[in-house]
């Protein structure tokens, strides 16, 4: 048994893999075990890996190409830690990361840890840290998933939820998050930037749009539609916004007018807001339309408003 289960998830990783597992041997805490799930990796991903095999610690397993999502719950299931923490192959653990997420954690007796991110792009680092919302911590992820990293939560408590979601190729961490918040599941916060995030070419989250707004739709049917059938009015308005933003991605960004129609129409459906559909409109005319825009806005505003 170790304290804490370290998984990376890798495909076509020969190039970062060594890094990432470089940094978690330098860890403060030692008492871990590495899991590196490889999802059918092409590349020198098991030779590079191999170089380690006189460390006890570190495991190896190697299965088809399905997705990190998958990559990652194949090592969960097998983890004997009381702690999983998530790291991916082109990313790093700051050397205190495991020393101070389980410490959090166990003072303050919460199920996953949030923590802030290093962003290497280039040449130049930047630190995010999670800025937290006031009011309800539901609302608040199902409007945006604001919370920077949460890459370690204790075992029991991620099983219970379910794992990742593997039929998501990215927007599994928001889809997770929602879940534990959902669940009431306490978290603690280190203030510190101790997950080292690097932006590459071919990241999944830059090098796919289609993809991103198809996985980012699953989780709004998935979480958003489900509140908002169950009769949340605030929630299938946060609902019908998130649709409508996604059809002005497909439009503009996409220029997949068929797509952007269905997502439009889907919104309305569930918020027919009426200053959300001119609104594109008025904008390009410019300031001969202000008053008209302040006119819709208010009308907009009054059919929001409950019947006495």
């Amino acid at each position: 048994m170790s304290l804490v289960t370290v998984v990376i998830p890798a495909y076509n990783a020969v190039a970062t893999i060594s890094d990432a597992i470089d940094s978690v041997l330098a860890q403060t805490l030692q008492d871990f075990e590495i899991i590196v799930s490889d999802d059918g990796s092409r590349d020198g991903t098991a030779a590079q890996v191999s170089r380690y095999r006189g460390d006890s610690r570190i495991r190896y397993i190697r299965h088809e190409n399905r997705g990190a999502s998958h990559a990652k719950n194949i090592a969960c299931r097998q983890a004997r830690g009381e702690y999983l923490a998530f790291l991916d192959a082109d990313d790093a653990f700051d050397p205190t990361a495991l020393e101070k997420m389980v410490r959090q954690v166990q003072t303050t007796d919460a199920a996953w840890c949030i923590v802030d991110v290093v962003k290497k792009i280039r040449n130049q680092s930047v630190i995010r840290a999670t800025k937290f919302p006031t009011g309800d911590l539901l609302l608040s992820i199902l409007s945006s998933d604001f919370i920077t990293r949460s890459p370690f939560y204790v075992t029991r408590e991620f099983l219970a939820i379910g794992l990742f979601d593997e039929e998501l190729a990215v927007r599994e961490d928001w889809d997770v998050n929602i879940r534990m918040i959902h669940s009431r599941k306490p978290f603690a916060y280190v203030n510190e930037p101790l997950y080292v995030y690097s932006t590459t070419e071919d990241s999944l989250m830059t090098g796919n749009p289609r993809r991103i707004l198809t996985c980012t739709e699953r989780v709004l049917r998935k979480h958003h539609k489900k509140l908002a059938d169950l009769g949340s009015k605030e929630i299938a308005r946060i609902y019908a916004e998130s649709m409508w933003a996604l059809a002005r991605q497909y439009l503009y960004d996409l220029h997949d007018g068929k797509e952007a129609i269905r997502c439009g129409r889907e919104s309305l459906r569930n918020d027919m807001n009426f200053y959300r559909v001119i609104h594109p409109l008025i904008h390009r005319m410019g300031s001969p339309f202000r008053t008209f825009r302040k006119t819709t806005r208010k009308m907009a505003d009054q059919c929001r408003r409950p019947s006495p």
